[in-house]
């Protein structure tokens, strides 16, 4: 029995612990297999690396349990993430923007939290706005002249995420040129050596991982579906 502990709490590995492992080895791994934006069933994975489906952590917990193990001194998974927002009109325009350009609602989520919080009158140090965080260069680029209006500023940051996965290819290497710029990811060959850069990729991309698995099916679409249905009940934005 002790063997068997042993075993399973060297295989408990951390999501963020596996991507953290991700982006420093990103060099070695630029070559593997993208991120898929329909995990078969029972994974999901990135760049070659699989994590465990919650059935099978829900088994392992449980045997851990059975072999001694506490858990009095952990927070689950869940405690690390803000309740998703059930905002019927941003959830919408989360939805149906991502769809327009091809992405996956729930990357799309992951993003606004991690720039806005969504809040629609964000305003960074630097300079960029709205709920996706566009710089003023950018916003011309792009013919975004309100980026404060909550739909043409998703409108416009989804339609740069798609160009910069079409540039890059994965969504690790996407999401790296939305925070550092394109030339700084064409420049390094993959994800910049900045703290800022790997520390922005590893929260959204865990953050997309955790919706992907509470979501599996049906996305982040499928809270503002039931909104609409009336199974929920709409939760106030939290600003940051």
């Amino acid at each position: 029995m002790d063997q068997t502990k042993s075993f399973l709490l060297r295989a408990a590995v951390p999501v963020a612990t596996i991507l953290a492992v991700g982006l420093w080895a990103w060099p070695a791994l630029a070559a593997g297999p993208k991120m898929v934006s329909a995990p078969a069933a029972g994974a999901i994975e990135i760049h070659g690396m699989t994590l465990p489906d919650p059935v099978a952590a829900g088994r392992r917990d449980k045997m851990l349990r059975e072999a001694g193990h506490k858990f009095t001194d952990k927070k689950t998974v869940a405690c690390k993430y803000p309740e998703v927002i059930v905002d019927t009109k941003l959830l919408g325009l989360v939805n149906s923007h991502s769809k327009k350009n091809g992405l996956d609602p729930r990357l799309v989520y992951a993003l606004i939290e991690q720039e806005s919080r969504f809040n629609p009158c964000a305003v960074s140090p630097k300079g960029a706005q709205g709920l996706m965080q566009i710089m003023p260069d950018t916003q011309k680029m792009l013919g975004l002249t309100e980026p404060f209006d909550p739909e043409r500023n998703i409108a416009a940051g989804t339609r740069y995420l798609r160009a910069m996965l079409d540039k890059f290819q994965t969504e690790v290497m996407a999401l790296a040129a939305y925070n550092a710029g394109p030339g700084a990811v064409a420049k390094h060959g993959g994800v910049p050596p900045y703290e800022e850069t790997k520390d922005y990729v590893l929260k959204v991309v865990d953050r997309y991982f955790m919706l992907r698995l509470r979501y599996p099916d049906e996305g982040i679409g499928a809270i503002h579906q039931k909104l609409v249905a009336g199974d929920l009940q709409p939760a106030k934005t939290e600003k940051p």
